[in-house]
């Protein structure tokens, strides 16, 4: 398996699950050891000047990202920076009925050393994040 994909379905048009996907990332992804580079420094997340960073206490960051096509409110492509290898990050937003259909895939799973490659595929969950996403329209 070259690849991973998950998906959701949130009950508002594409142009707004975009916007919050992108423009509010930092109000819907969740803080934690497991979700940051350096946990003890992170402070935030943000899609800007072309990257996914990583906010850092000390006014630094790290680029965890590179843009590589953003396409509103159609699709959102990054090229994965922290891992060895040529991954890319897709993330479509098509309306279906009742709201958006987010599908996201992970890419270029077979550029990685196996061992990395199997982490990922057993235990990175985008179903998590985009679960994250998904409780933004919770009550």
């Amino acid at each position: 398996m070259n690849s991973v994909r998950a998906s959701v379905t949130v009950p508002v048009d594409p142009d707004t699950a975009f916007r919050v996907f992108t423009d509010e990332i930092d109000a819907w992804y969740v803080r934690g050891r497991h979700s940051w580079v350096d946990p003890a420094r992170a402070v935030g997340i943000r899609f800007e000047d072309g990257y996914l960073r990583e906010l850092w206490s000390d006014g630094g960051h790290v680029d965890t990202g590179r843009i590589l096509a953003w396409e509103p409110p159609r699709r959102l492509v990054w090229a994965d920076l922290l891992n060895d290898g040529a991954m890319e990050i897709e993330v479509a937003f098509s309306p279906v009925e009742g709201g958006t259909e987010v599908l996201l895939e992970h890419r270029g799973l077979d550029t990685l050393p196996p061992d990395v490659a199997g982490r990922i595929r057993r235990g990175y969950s985008w179903n998590i994040a985009l679960g994250w996403f998904a409780d933004r329209w919770k009550g």
